[in-house]
């Protein structure tokens, strides 16, 4: 029935492995765990991870070479001996007791396994306050991330994230995670779209996974950058849908500065004040200065 699909990197994916076994086998269904970790370098993370391969259940694979975060969800898939896919990624904390039985129901709803459709469960945060060192990625995640599945489908394709998502295999035979995208930032978006333009139905549901990976302030801004730099490339290319450009307050505030010839003067003032602005993202943890060095990439990208 099920294949749980997890790709790691440099975590320890031990406590979440034994929490879906624990719910998976209380169902009593036909299912796997193959967890794949990517060239992780911290050789005593591999060595605590491969342990559980004494679970009958799971499967671990070690590759020596960085597959990048599309490749390897698209191995995964391709690994995978069930109809039905849940991915998650490595970081992802366990929320609530029945979580795999929800995507047990929804499946036992959609019984033909050759009918592609996507389910989305969502992620939230924690309410206990992290270190302030950590507290960006947190807080982003609260104000920008988590809503509610009734707010989520009002916008099933933008509101697109492979953190938490159950597809049935017929999916992958219509559309993989385009593996062009080896950094951080938008191959979820990317793959969004593909599944609206193949009309492959996309739904939300309250089944949340917490986000427990929480990068530093100061690697989260940087791993934003590189979002931002993807984001300019798909809308180069012109390969975002409309609903997610109308959708995107970066990119609708960029154009509303195209459209008044003001990017050129935005983005010298903004570049002026990169460093300030860089300064209160990390060690303020202020949303605002994150969106404005956001802008000032995005800018400066167009530019090219």
């Amino acid at each position: 029935m099920l294949s749980i699909l997890l790709p790691t990197y440099n975590y320890d994916v031990q406590p979440l492995v034994h929490d879906l076994l624990h719910q998976a086998r209380q169902l009593n269904i036909p299912f796997e765990i193959i967890v794949e970790d990517d060239a992780s370098p911290d050789l005593k993370i591999c060595s605590e991870n491969h342990s559980l391969v004494a679970e009958p259940e799971v499967t671990y694979v070690q590759h020596h070479g960085n597959m990048g975060r599309s490749k390897i969800r698209n191995h995964l898939a391709q690994a995978a001996h069930y109809p039905f896919l849940l991915f998650l990624d490595c970081d992802a904390g366990m929320k609530q007791s029945n979580f795999i039985s929800q995507y047990v129901q929804y499946i036992r709803f959609h019984q033909n396994p050759e009918l592609p459709f996507v389910v989305l469960g969502g992620v939230a945060y924690r309410e206990m306050t992290p270190d302030p060192a950590f507290r960006l990625r947190w807080k982003y995640g609260l104000a920008r991330e988590q809503k509610t599945a009734a707010i989520r489908n009002m916008n099933p394709y933008c509101s697109f994230t492979p953190f938490n998502m159950l597809v049935s295999k017929a999916v992958f035979e219509k559309v993989s995670f385009d593996e062009n995208f080896t950094q951080y930032g938008f191959e979820d978006t990317f793959f969004g779209y593909q599944l609206q333009q193949k009309k492959i139905s996309v739904s939300h549901i309250d089944n949340e996974m917490y986000h427990d990976g929480l990068d530093a302030n100061a690697v989260y801004v940087d791993k934003v950058m590189c979002a931002v730099d993807n984001l300019a490339a798909l809308y180069t290319a012109q390969k975002l849908p409309a609903d997610f450009v109308k959708d995107s307050r970066l990119l609708q505030t960029y154009l509303r500065c195209k459209k008044v010839y003001m990017t050129g003067l935005v983005g010298l003032v903004l570049r002026l004040l990169k460093r300030p602005l860089r300064w209160c993202a990390v060690k303020t943890v202020s949303l605002n200065a994150l969106d404005m060095l956001k802008l000032e990439r995005l800018i400066a990208a167009l530019k090219h």
